[in-house]
């Protein structure tokens, strides 16, 4: 019989405890609810340009509704929404108002060039947006998606509200620190660009993904933990592990998948795997001076520090969970598939030492063909972020 936390010692007891509130710290970008939906409920196939935008269009209503009937407006409704317990109410506030300009400016993308279409009315700003989302109740066909999608949006935004709640207390993908910072947000509409995250990995995970991009002439972040990469090069060349990598854009995920923002050794994580990533590929595409923190946790020094070596901080707009046990493979790809819906544009985040992303990569390649979305390459983004500065 296991014992009760009153009959353990108060030492071990304490250990525990600091240990649990360590580990939520450190996992903080992991939400307890998961957000993803049954796609088929949807009543037609996205196989066009024109259907990808109907859907589009929908999945915003959808969210638009939510939004609207969520209380969000102070620290005490963000508290009972997400659970933190002492809730940054203005950083919610600044993401609840930068998602709604995204969600306007994505709808009015969606609508483009569909004038008389009877489930494509026009919306100049928000007030008639929402306005929109309150009439679009849908026929009998689309109660079971109607339904189903506001229960994936009302998780995901949970998801998001509770990630604004805790930054920069915690800080992850949800908001910059600095301009220079690469969220997938900036990309065009339509463009959407892969990146891999842990490898090289100890299996044959990295292999077999870096084989279908080859396939496919794709190319992708890797952002690698130098620790992994270390652990490669003691086994096999640089030159053969670079040219395994041809194609594809090398940069940093620190030495050890360790939060960053409060690591006192952060300096020295950056630059050891900045030099073993030199040593595989040559600098010019992202190279080491390219950092996804661990957890999209980061503070602003360290962004000067990569800003000075004409580096940046990468993160990502549009999550896959792919790492969370949870989540099944086709529900995995629902999830992704309807997030490409609602922001049209983006980062897609997987893990190249999980078979998840490998198995979603197909099915969400094929997506993109038939919509008329772009895989765009890791180095086209470094080239246009170089045009720029």
């Amino acid at each position: 019989m296991s014992r009760s936390r009153t009959t353990r010692p108060l030492g071990t007891w304490l250990a525990g405890a600091l240990l649990s509130l360590l580990c939520t710290e450190v996992s903080a970008a992991g939400p307890a609810k998961l957000a993803s939906y049954d796609r088929t409920l949807w009543p037609e196939s996205i196989d066009s340009p024109q259907r990808f935008d109907r859907a589009s269009r929908q999945e915003i209503l959808a969210l638009v509704r939510v939004i609207e009937r969520t209380p969000l407006a102070d620290a005490a409704a963000i508290q009972t929404f997400t659970g933190v317990k002492t809730p940054n109410a203005e950083g919610v506030a600044r993401w609840l108002e930068e998602t709604r300009r995204r969600l306007l400016a994505n709808y009015q993308a969606a609508s483009h060039g569909c004038d008389g279409e009877a489930t494509c009315p026009p919306a100049a700003d928000w007030p008639a947006l929402v306005q929109l989302a309150g009439q679009a109740a849908g026929d009998a066909a689309t109660q079971a998606w109607r339904q189903a999608a506001e229960g994936f949006h009302t998780t995901y935004l949970y998801e998001q509200v509770r990630l604004a709640a805790l930054f920069p207390r915690i800080t992850s993908e949800i908001a910059r620190l600095d301009d220079s910072e690469l969220t997938g947000f900036e990309l065009p509409d339509r463009q959407f660009a892969l990146s891999f995250d842990d490898g090289p990995s100890g299996n044959d995970e990295t292999e077999r993904l870096l084989h279908w991009l080859r396939e496919h002439g794709a190319g992708a972040f890797f952002f690698v933990l130098g620790e992994n990469l270390e652990r490669r090069l003691a086994r096999e060349s640089a030159a053969s592990l670079g040219e395994r990598y041809q194609g594809q854009c090398l940069a940093s995920h620190g030495y050890s998948h360790v939060p960053h923002q409060k690591l006192a050794g952060w300096q020295d994580s950056l630059d050891k795997t900045a030099r073993l990533i030199a040593r595989v590929q040559p600098a010019g595409s992202a190279g080491g001076a390219w950092f996804r923190p661990p957890y999209g946790q980061r503070n602003a020094e360290q962004v000067a520090y990569l800003k000075a070596r004409d580096g940046r901080v990468v993160l990502w707009n549009i999550d896959s969970q792919d790492w969370n046990a949870k989540l099944q493979p086709a529900a995995m790809q629902d999830r992704l598939i309807t997030l490409m819906l609602l922001w049209r544009r983006g980062i897609l985040l997987f893990h190249d030492i999980h078979p998840k992303a490998r198995t979603a990569l197909p099915g969400i390649g094929a997506f993109m063909e038939k919509s008329g979305l772009s895989m765009v390459g890791c180095g086209e983004v470094v080239k246009g972020l170089a045009g720029e500065s």
